[in-house]
């Protein structure tokens, strides 16, 4: 009996069931508000930790806080209307402990690298660790090191020829004193108001540098405050203890705050037929903001732009045009020439010693990632988003196999909603994809470059952004 030969257009026969799970390796870079929602849900919701081996790398708010709740980790006993930064920070700590997620964290780990390796379907990744690089590998990799990591030093001639401190809002030095100083504070976002604010009480002398005016507006849903006149206030105990012990008024009051939010967004940015509405609410903002400067009247001219509110984002201020008006503060509206050893020199010559110089320039938005990466022909994911950073629902990208951005990718963060819950909607999109890997025994999944091309096509259109 002869030897039985295979046609070469046979398939191999695989005697695995169909749909029979495998395990795999996922790793994610950053352990905030995305990087913990992603793992909630791997472990909590879906229940996938036989399947997936999880690990996470990782290295003052001015909108309500009950609106930056986490859908699963509710939390009752806000202190602040409006939280300070260290609360929040203390907040996604407790999560993560209450949920025992920090033990899929490896700290101080910094991912330096990461190479997809096509035969293997894997990313080999190397992370620096107590001075020292290990590798790892994974078949899905996850970056959620949201859209504010890298501080945005301003471009001025003799900044680093400075001899005192120099602090950035993005990287503050909380060993710094402030007291009984003069300061210079560099910008006026959402940071630089907030900070000029909090040393105007407590230096001798300070000055606020703005390359442009700006819409500074009561904080967001102000009318939810005490008197709704957007200041600050304290939860009482009887308020804590009622949203302890009636979660459905916490809920309620969330989607109060959420529904405000996102009513807002839609009359004033995105409806194009509201244009009464939208100059009704400039001639409101022009009428607050000369009112609460009326000590001062001049200061008027140099703070109201000459653009329409929402054309960039309002600058929320609680407190900040009352600063202006206090005796050792000052309004500085002309270019900065250079930073002297001692302080800033105006062009005219005109030069002003300072103790500490505050730049509050905001980030880095150039969504490209803080490591080395390298897909599907060695493409460069620094390359690739040099000219214009494109992603599929901003979350996938071309040449990039099995990479998900979450919170961090292209036209991310969205503003016509709670940012929390897009981050929600993110991590079960991955998660979806990740279990097709796993049933299917898919090596890999990569989007093609004219799927993202049409998807950004059509979401111009939408926004209108022709």
């Amino acid at each position: 009996m002869g030897s039985y030969q295979y046609s070469p257009y046979c398939v191999p026969f695989n005697n695995t069931p169909l749909r029979t799970p495998r395990k795999i390796r996922l790793v994610c870079v950053g352990s905030g508000f995305a990087g913990l929602t992603l793992a909630y849900k791997i472990i909590y919701e879906n229940k996938l930790t036989d399947l997936i081996d999880f690990t996470i790398y990782e290295k003052e708010c001015d909108v309500p806080i009950h609106a930056y709740n986490l859908a699963w980790a509710p939390k009752h006993d806000w202190t602040w209307y409006y939280a300070a930064g260290a609360e929040i920070r203390g907040y996604i700590e407790d999560a993560a402990r209450k949920f025992e997620l920090e033990r899929y964290i490896q700290f101080n780990s910094k991912v330096v690298e990461a190479a997809w390796d096509e035969e293997s379907g894997k990313w080999k990744l190397k992370v620096q660790r107590d001075g020292q690089i290990i590798e790892d590998e994974c078949e899905i990799f996850v970056g959620a090191t949201g859209t504010q990591r890298q501080p945005n030093p301003p471009d001025i001639p003799g900044l680093q020829s400075f001899k005192g401190p120099i602090l950035h809002t993005g990287d503050w030095d909380d060993s710094a004193d402030c007291r009984n100083k003069k300061i210079a504070v560099i910008g006026n976002g959402s940071s630089g108001v907030q900070v000029f604010t909090a040393l105007q009480k407590e230096a001798t002398s300070i000055t606020h540098y703005i390359r442009s005016p700006t819409w500074i507006s009561l904080n967001y849903m102000s009318q939810y405050t005490r008197n709704g006149d957007g200041q600050n206030f304290a939860f009482t105990d009887e308020e804590k203890s009622n949203f302890k012990n009636h979660p459905e008024e916490m809920l309620a009051y969330r989607k109060k705050l959420e529904d405000t939010s996102i009513r807002l967004f839609k009359n004033l940015v995105f409806d194009e037929t509201a244009q009464e509405l939208k100059a009704e609410f400039r001639k409101t903002l022009t009428r607050v903001m000369k009112e609460r400067v009326q000590e001062q009247p001049g200061l008027a001219d140099k703070l109201l732009p000459t653009w329409q509110p929402w054309c960039r984002r309002l600058t929320p201020a609680d407190g900040y045009l009352e600063a202006l008006q206090q005796p050792n503060a000052t309004l500085v509206n002309t270019p900065i020439e250079a930073v002297t050893p001692t302080g800033i020199r105006l062009p005219g010559g005109e030069e002003t010693d300072f103790d500490v110089i505050v730049t509050a320039t905001g980030f880095v938005n150039n969504r490209v990632i803080p490591w080395k990466m390298y897909g599907r022909d060695g493409v460069s994911m620094h390359e690739l988003f040099k000219e214009n950073p494109e992603a599929y629902l901003s979350i996938c990208v071309p040449h990039m196999p099995n990479y998900f951005a979450v919170g961090c990718g292209p036209n991310f963060p969205i503003a016509n909603g709670p940012v929390l819950t897009a981050l929600g909607w993110i991590s079960d999109y991955i998660i979806r994809w990740t279990k097709k890997l796993i049933q299917e025994d898919t090596k890999a999944i990569c989007v093609k470059k004219d799927a993202v091309e049409t998807y950004v096509e059509d979401m111009r259109l939408c926004s209108g952004s022709r």
